[in-house]
């Protein structure tokens, strides 16, 4: 515990130990045919633990920003136009920002961490990009910003199966779909047509 505790006494520190617990899983992972829940998924949860107390102090987005860049990934504030890596460089907290788009390529989050969109109001675009701690109970759990997600791109996330790509029917508004690189899809030319026939409005893309 007093380890855990030292991670999160320096933000940077926080970051550099994310970081690299994702190369050593990008090393791993090449030699497994299925990802497993070892050490470092476990790890991985304890930085995508959702603090309720927090988002109560300084609002659902600026608590969701401060997840997603503790894991790696980054967000684009809604009138801006460039995304935000850095956690040294979040505004202040008297500042209300509201995210309007997700990267969260080659990043740990996981499903512990997707309540953190809940009372995000803006987000329109996500992209789950090498997201190796990512696993089908994830992907429902977007149904928090079903009504304003627009865009969303998964890419190279090798747990996801057929049943995780069905639960994206839900999200009704979304305009453009990217599925590809998930080996373990059994039937992707079915899985396109039941994503086509609950999205008529969406570009489905299913490499």
């Amino acid at each position: 515990m007093i380890l855990i505790r030292s991670f999160y006494a320096n933000a940077k520190q926080l970051d550099n130990v994310q970081n690299i617990l994702n190369k050593l899983l990008v090393i791993t992972s090449y030699y497994r045919k299925v990802p497993h829940r070892e050490f470092f998924y476990w790890l991985t949860i304890i930085f995508n633990r959702v603090d309720y107390e927090r988002i109560q102090s300084v609002g659902p987005d600026r608590a969701c920003a401060e997840w997603l860049l503790k894991n790696g990934a980054s967000v684009r504030w809604k009138g801006f136009s460039e995304h935000l890596k850095d956690y040294n460089k979040l505004p202040p907290e008297e500042n209300r920002c509201y995210i309007q788009a997700v990267d969260a390529t080659d990043s740990g989050v996981t499903h512990v961490g997707f309540p953190h969109f809940v009372g995000c109001r803006y987000i329109d675009e996500i992209k789950l990009v090498r997201c190796f701690y990512l696993y089908n109970n994830a992907l429902p759990l977007l149904a928090a910003v079903k009504d304003t997600l627009v865009t969303l791109e998964i890419k190279d996330c090798k747990s996801i199966t057929d049943e995780g790509v069905r639960s994206l029917k839900n999200l009704k508004n979304l305009k453009t779909l990217k599925l590809g690189g998930m080996p373990y899809l059994e039937d992707k030319a079915s899985l396109k047509k039941e994503l086509a026939k609950a999205l008529p409005n969406c570009s489905i893309e299913l490499k």
